[in-house]
């Protein structure tokens, strides 16, 4: 069986500029029925893989990804709609992709708001991050025929190498968390499944209650039945549809987006 690897994208249509940012081990595809949703509106969405991502070998997401990358990845996508002539500019980022929306949100003048889908962000990098990128890892071998001695080496060698990353993911969670403040009053959006096997959904209130606290305007939703992926799983009619309720209700509204 062939397998095509995932390809970032960019939707072009009118004025509005939203950029979408994917997890940790996943790909444009993460945020793929968003986008098409959003361009729906004759909005402008691009979506672009982090490095090392999207590939048929796991250990390139190690080898060949840090979060500084991950960080001018984020950047890039933003200029590119800038240089578009796209305005106003919205950043919205799944799990991993929200701490680097967020990023924007506190630095980048250009964006005017977006928001965090299933972001780890109070609590720091799960626990749970370690065995499920072997288990992504021994899928993605097993469909690509990776032999059983090779796969062993492999994974030995994820073993060692992934929790350096972590912790600079953790680093970096760390450092969004304390700049929160910059936020100011760009409205943020956050959206949590209620049965997210990855990180504690209970961490989507406490952030909404942190960023009130700090002044933003927060537009809040839970689903209830939803797991990690929202973007993908059962609830992601109604989080398409919030998101959008989202850009149309701040796109206009100067006195937040100045």
């Amino acid at each position: 069986m062939r397998y095509r690897l995932p390809e970032p994208y960019y939707f072009e249509q009118g004025s509005i500029g939203i950029v979408l940012l994917h997890a940790y081990t996943g790909s444009a595809n993460d945020v793929r029925m968003l986008g098409r949703s959003l361009e729906k509106q004759n909005w402008s969405v691009l979506a672009p893989n982090f490095a090392g991502h999207a590939t048929f070998e796991p250990l390139d997401i190690l080898n060949g990804g840090n979060v500084t990358l991950w960080w001018q990845t984020t950047v890039t996508a933003i200029q590119q709609l800038s240089k578009a002539h796209k305005k106003p500019i919205f950043v919205f980022g799944l799990s991993l992709g929200g701490l680097f929306a967020l990023r924007a949100l506190e630095l980048l003048p250009e964006v005017v708001g977006g928001g965090v889908f299933s972001t780890p962000l109070l609590e720091g990098v799960p626990a749970s991050l370690t065995p499920l990128f072997q288990q992504y890892a021994q899928k993605v071998y097993q469909a690509t025929a990776v032999t059983e001695a090779l796969q062993m080496a492999k994974l030995a060698q994820i073993r060692q190498q992934l929790p350096q990353q972590l912790a600079q993911i953790q680093q970096f969670g760390q450092l969004v968390q304390t700049d929160l403040n910059q936020i100011g009053p760009k409205p943020v959006f956050i959206g949590q499944g209620g049965h997210d096997q990855v990180i504690d959904p209970n961490q989507a209130k406490q952030l909404q209650q942190r960023l009130t606290d700090l002044g933003s305007p927060v537009d809040y939703h839970w689903y209830a039945e939803a797991g990690h992926v929202i973007t993908v799983d059962t609830a992601h009619h109604q989080l398409e549809a919030d998101v959008t309720a989202f850009i149309k209700r701040f796109e206009n509204k100067k006195e937040v987006l100045i």
